[in-house]
């Protein structure tokens, strides 16, 4: 439903599109979810994707960096957590154990793919 806005001196604003209160409670809950769900998988990869690029010796550049992630997480499953208080170090750490030689393996694949033919202009990072 449009709705016309009055301004203080009484002149009209710009329509605008009023929500039901299940539209409100579901644009809420959007915007709060996104500040509370987070990829564990992700957030491991992050954790190892510099350590096992210098192990693979290879380019360390942004670019690079970010083809090995891209490659990696896209062949990973993700498993998201909330971050409820105390919730999500424990489910972090559960998982984490078991996610991490997955992801190992993961960057380890797409540091071969990156450094067969990487993405950079240049020398940069080498």
């Amino acid at each position: 439903m449009m709705e016309k806005n009055k301004n203080d001196d009484g002149s009209s604003s710009t329509a605008s599109i009023k929500l039901t209160p299940h539209q409100e409670r579901v644009r809420d809950a959007l915007i709060d979810r996104r500040l509370n769900v987070f990829n564990v998988v992700e957030i491991i990869a992050n954790e190892k994707v510099a350590d096992m690029m210098d192990r693979m010796e290879m380019c360390t550049c942004s670019k690079c960096t970010c083809d090995v992630l891209a490659i990696a997480l896209n062949a990973l499953p993700t498993k998201y957590v909330t971050s409820h208080a105390g919730k999500q170090y424990f489910q972090l750490n559960s998982y984490k154990k078991q996610f991490e030689t997955d992801v190992e393996i993961a960057l380890m694949r797409a540091c071969l793919t990156v450094k067969e033919a990487p993405n950079h202009e240049g020398d940069e990072g080498k």
